[in-house]
């Protein structure tokens, strides 16, 4: 099981990823055996991989709804132009803004693909004035309304 797969990662680091993606308090230990191999190695090639930047965070997924913001909206969004002043000026901005859970700046005839929440429409509204409408580096926006969330995760196959 020693194969190294990509970016330096054998398959005792694919098979630690699997079960820290599907919970990551799973206990070392519990790791150790699942993979076969010792606690001190589990810890050594997790916080290796911590390092390197292959685990970037130890988060809770938490569902909106249930803290008050019912309401997932996805934003196409183009910059009025495509300089690097302005690209990296819009990541910037939306990089702050809470209500923006995902940001992913893309070709393909728009610039940025938002992920947003909000507490109700009327929020919603508030937040697309604001981010979007009245936004000097927004040249143009569609927004989407999430009806049904089918699957949210990020987990990576291996």
């Amino acid at each position: 099981m020693s194969e190294t797969i990509g970016r330096g990662l054998d398959a005792f680091d694919h098979a630690i990823l699997r079960l820290l993606q599907q919970d990551n308090k799973t206990s070392q230990r519990i790791i150790a055996e699942t993979v076969g191999l010792s606690t001190p190695a589990v810890q050594r090639r997790i916080a290796r991989m911590e390092e390197d930047g292959v685990i970037q965070a130890n988060i809770a997924v938490i569902d909106p709804a249930s803290v008050g913001q019912p309401i997932t909206a996805i934003v196409e969004s183009r910059l009025r132009d495509d300089s690097s002043l302005v690209m990296d000026r819009a990541k910037r901005y939306f990089a702050d803004v809470a209500e923006v859970q995902q940001c992913y700046f893309v070709s393909g005839g728009v610039s940025f693909i938002i992920v947003m929440i909000a507490r109700d429409i009327a929020h919603f509204e508030r937040l697309v004035r604001l981010h979007f409408a009245d936004h000097d580096d927004i040249q143009t926006y569609r927004t989407l309304i999430v009806l049904d969330r089918v699957k949210v995760g990020l987990s990576l196959p291996f």
